[in-house]
């Protein structure tokens, strides 16, 4: 290769990383590892038997994230009181007169241990 195509080859392959670089991932598939997929699996459910999941809800815009326990959630059983969980919740929309609650899921059982009250 002479100069010239050596450095037009480093600014195309410069130009490239650059533009990767500032691509975003997209946003419309979440992707969880299993664990987390099934403690949103649980929260649904758990969800849906105390009918406070609207039938339209897509269980793919949940968010989870790991918490720590405290006073503010109402738990199924007090011995997670400080303990660890996931939280699982569910973006606001204007269209509902009443939030979806957050729930609780314990990361080792992937049971739900308890939830937030809506607003």
């Amino acid at each position: 290769m002479n100069m010239t195509s050596t450095r037009f080859f480093t600014g195309l392959c410069l130009t490239i990383l650059m533009l990767t670089g500032c691509m975003h991932p997209s946003t419309s598939s979440s992707t969880y590892s299993d664990d987390e997929a099934d403690a949103i699996k649980s929260a649904v459910l758990f969800l849906e038997q105390m009918d406070w999941l609207p039938g339209n809800e897509d269980s793919k815009q949940a968010t989870i994230q790991s918490i720590k326990v405290d006073d503010r959630y109402e738990l199924l059983d007090s011995q997670f009181k400080e303990t660890h969980a996931w939280l699982i919740t569910f973006p606001t929309d204007s269209q509902r007169t009443i939030e979806i609650p957050h729930v609780l899921v314990d990361p080792e059982s992937n049971e739900v241990i308890g939830y937030l009250p809506s607003e």
